[in-house]
């Protein structure tokens, strides 16, 4: 067994400990996926291999041809010391046998939530260990059992009863050598005409001499044998036929292996999680069960590293209006049929305003001594002990030590669950462009139209916020303002086609002074440094620059913040190219799906080329499906899939497009000639699949059109321009 059930990750670790320890160097390899997902399991793993004095070195790669060139350069080499390469949300897709040098004394740990695995990295390669979410344990028995009978069991032929080669075929094959040369193709023709004879003969000999009854049993246990095998090639062939779908988030993969482990969860390493999964949510890589799932997962460890915040909620859940969780909400805190017009939740309110359910509000004693005291404004924002002191008139730590260590401050640097409004980036922004910016209410309410902004006016008014209310910044909203925010929006919501704009989620509180953070607004933020050469005027080290810019966000709130100004001007340009898009009338619908190409001004809008990125052209994707699945009149119009296209602006690849194909969560791909197999069904993202990676790689094949995989995803890809009105005329036909 190569794969590691979820109750055994420590397994695989201990392998890479034993290995460093007999390493005089650096014997461990990380190649990470420069996504936020696998950041956030990057962060976590380190953590591990620096508590154990394991020397290690960090990889960024961006699709399969970096690991390529990386093998060559640090593995291949006989005198590398490296010993151990890890995979954060990469390689599960890929035979590893095929993109690394596998000595005898490497060994290779997977931990991606890329679906569907290569069978060969779970069920053949010893080296490899693949980390299981539970899907394989619980519903790949039967592949598994296939593809061992395949890989491992004898090869069918007509002569499988015989017990020894006749002795006429011996001396077929000892004539065949005379005179020529080996493994040509005349020896090999003449080998096989002779060969083909030989089984003739044997079977015409074999039916005269053989019992009738013997004769028949034999051929039944042949065709058996045959129907038998043509099951396991069609279950395997299904298998991966059935598309690309997600699983467990590599960041919470990575915390669990950190539990097995005896590190106990920190406040850190849980946020950690949160964000990894979160960027799941948001890219829509899993479904509404796969995130239900995430969130009670998380929603235990939250309460244990912040205890404060289970108390808080409670005890709000005691509460006059019944019910557990969030005020009179009768199921758990976060549940997503929790959310109803009826909702009045007290503990859900107080998440949103600052603090923790049933912490005490600042006096307004503190409050008159903030607005007179001219020293609060010289305290640095990172120096929370500082602003505590000056705030509490104290020279010295021990002065204000009281005031430091209390409950109130406490609760300042805590995880807190809370329901979450749709709304793009509302705390660090205003509520008027986090709703104008924000994909959800744009596409609901068409707000680039007169009549779209008319009803978010009209919204705005029946959440009872004037114009000038809603253009202020959100933290500058008051209390009661915030609390009636979320009070109305879960009872008018239906009435603009927004009945779930509700939903839970867990954010964190980083102190005094400083801005709350969700775990969506957090991936936004990661996902905006990690494009950072597509809005920074900084090309210093482009590529690397962003992804540990990103890295170090984790932990550094002044770089964190630089996300969430990128994340805005991302946020702009995605709803701004894909209004400009749609009044255009850009996106053409196909029999069976829709297309759109962007241009090169579109491509560059901001001249770095910011749609030529994976994770800004999925979401301009997800905006302009979204959008027209809002606005259209016929159900099988709604759920088609898309597919969009951009110029590459990279100099050494600026003749090529990049191909992506996105489908609805509520899409199924199973194709119906396919047998039905527990496979099917993915914990995280249910039946849904996007089968536009198949496809992409059979179009290619079929006109000859040179294409590389743009990034991990396998619907991801690259082709030559020259090839592309060709690739898609061939598509569409395809289709």
């Amino acid at each position: 067994m190569v794969y590691i059930p979820s109750s055994r990750y420590e397994d695989a670790y201990r392998r890479i400990a034993d290995s460093a320890s007999r390493s005089q160097g650096t014997s461990v390899l990380i190649f990470v996926s420069t996504d936020v997902d696998g950041l956030c399991g990057l962060r976590i793993l380190t953590t591990l291999l620096k508590r154990d004095a394991i020397a290690h070195k960090i990889v960024p790669v961006t699709n399969y041809a970096d690991i390529s060139s990386m093998d060559e350069t640090l593995i291949a080499n006989n005198s590398s010391q490296i010993r151990s390469v890890v995979f954060l949300n990469c390689g599960a897709q890929m035979d590893i046998q095929d993109l690394l040098t596998l000595r005898d004394n490497l060994s290779v740990m997977i931990i991606d939530s890329h679906r569907p695995f290569n069978l060969y990295n779970v069920f053949w390669h010893e080296q490899v260990q693949c980390l299981d979410d539970g899907d394989v344990e619980s519903n790949m028995d039967p592949l598994r059992h296939a593809f061992e009978a395949i890989e491992f069991g004898e090869a069918l032929s007509d002569d499988d009863s015989d017990e020894e080669v006749d002795s006429v075929e011996e001396d077929v094959l000892s004539e065949t050598g005379i005179g020529r040369k080996r493994g040509s193709s005349e020896m090999l023709g003449d080998l096989a005409r002779r060969d083909t004879s030989v089984r003739q003969r044997r079977k015409q000999r074999r039916r005269v001499d053989m019992d009738p009854e013997e004769f028949v049993r034999i051929q039944e246990q042949r065709a058996q044998r045959r129907e038998e095998r043509a099951e396991q090639q069609q279950m395997i062939q299904a298998y991966y036929a059935q598309g690309s779908y997600y699983g467990l988030s590599c960041a919470i993969s990575a915390l669990t292996l950190a539990e097995q482990l005896g590190q106990p969860p920190t406040l850190d390493t849980v946020w950690w999680a949160i964000v990894g999964a979160s960027s799941q949510h948001i890219l829509q890589h899993i479904d509404v069960d796969g995130y239900s799932v995430v969130v009670r997962r998380m929603r235990d460890l939250v309460r244990r590293v912040s205890p404060t915040a289970s108390t808080a909620i409670s005890g709000s859940s005691q509460r006059p209006g019944g019910g557990g969780g969030l005020g009179g909400m009768a199921t758990s805190a976060l549940d997503f049929n929790a959310f109803d017009a009826s909702s009045s939740s007290q503990a859900l309110l107080d998440s949103q305003l600052g603090g923790i359910p049933g912490a005490e509000e600042p006096s307004s004693s503190h409050a008159n001594f903030d607005m007179f005291n001219p020293y609060l404004d010289l305290i640095d924002e990172d120096d929370d002990e500082g602003f505590l002191r000056a705030r509490a008139g104290a020279s010295t730590n021990a002065e204000a030590g009281l005031l430091i260590s209390s409950k109130s401050v406490m609760q300042q640097m805590e995880i807190v669950e809370s329901a979450e409004l749709k709304f793009t980036l509302l705390r660090h922004w205003s509520l008027d462009s986090s709703m104008r910016f924000s994909p959800y209410v744009a596409t609901r309410l068409a707000t680039w139209s007169s009549r779209g902004r008319a009803r978010l006016d009209l919204l705005l008014a029946k959440l009872g916020l004037s114009k000038a209310e809603a253009q202020a910044p959100y933290l500058h909203l008051a209390p009661e303002l915030k609390k009636q925010l979320y009070q109305k929006m879960a009872e008018i919501g239906s009435d603009y086609d927004m009945p779930d704009a509700l939903y839970p989620g867990f954010v964190r509180n980083y102190g005094w002074r400083k801005s709350r953070f969700s775990g969506s607004d957090m991936a936004l933020a990661l996902l905006a440094l990690l494009q950072k050469d597509t809005w920074t005027t900084d090309t210093t080290d482009i590529q690397q620059g962003g992804f540990f810019a990103a890295y170090d966000a984790l932990t550094q709130y002044k770089v964190l913040k630089e996300g969430i100004d990128g994340a805005q001007l991302l946020q702009r340009m995605v709803v701004s190219q894909g209004i400009s898009m749609l009044e255009r009338q850009a996106v053409k619908t196909l029999k069976r799906l829709r297309f759109t190409i962007l241009g090169e001004l579109e491509a560059n809008t901001t001249g770095n080329g910011i749609f030529s990125k994976p994770f800004a052209l999925r979401q301009l994707a997800l905006f302009l499906m979204q959008t027209l699945r809002e606005r259209s009149t016929k159900s099988d119009h709604a759920k088609r899939p898309f597919i969009i296209a951009a110029p590459t602006t990279d100099a050494l690849e600026s003749e090529k497009y990049l191909v992506l194909g996105i489908t609805p969560l509520d899409f199924s791909l199973i194709r119906p000639h396919m047998p039905e197999m527990s496979f099917n069904q993915s914990t995280f993202a249910g039946e849904s699949r996007n089968h536009f990676g198949l496809v992409f790689e059979e179009v290619a094949n079929q006109i000859g059109a040179e294409t590389k995989q743009g990034f991990f995803d396998s619907n991801v890809m690259e082709i030559r321009r020259s090839d592309m009105s060709t690739f898609v005329d061939r598509l569409r036909r395809h289709l």
